[in-house]
């Protein structure tokens, strides 16, 4: 298993082309902090899209019934396995960690 770290530069196109990478598998996410502890915020469920927005400073996630922001992303983590993701974990501004996985 392999963790790349994702230059800003390419954050646009690879949320743009991350639904096709992930289609028929299942997410789930996660955020984590020193100040509100662990929360799930989705146990399971089909990735609808994914979007970051530069003028924004976001990153959109959305699933079924819920779009999850991240508002002002620091750095983005993608873990894969020869090819396949596994993780993505987004650090915001406040540190707070966003870890979604896929099964």
């Amino acid at each position: 298993m392999g963790v790349t770290v994702l230059p800003k530069s390419e954050w646009t196109a690879y949320f743009s082309r991350l639904h096709n990478e992930v289609e028929g598998r299942e997410i789930k996410i996660e955020v984590l902090g020193a100040t509100i502890g662990d929360q799930v915020l989705v146990r399971s469920a089909s990735l609808l899209g994914a979007t970051y927005e530069p003028k924004e400073d976001a990153l959109e996630i959305s699933v079924k019934g819920m779009t999850h922001v991240v508002d002002r992303p620091q750095k983005i983590s993608i873990q894969d396995d020869d090819g396949r993701i596994f993780a993505i974990e987004v650090i915001d501004a406040g540190d707070r960690h966003q870890l979604m996985t896929f099964s």
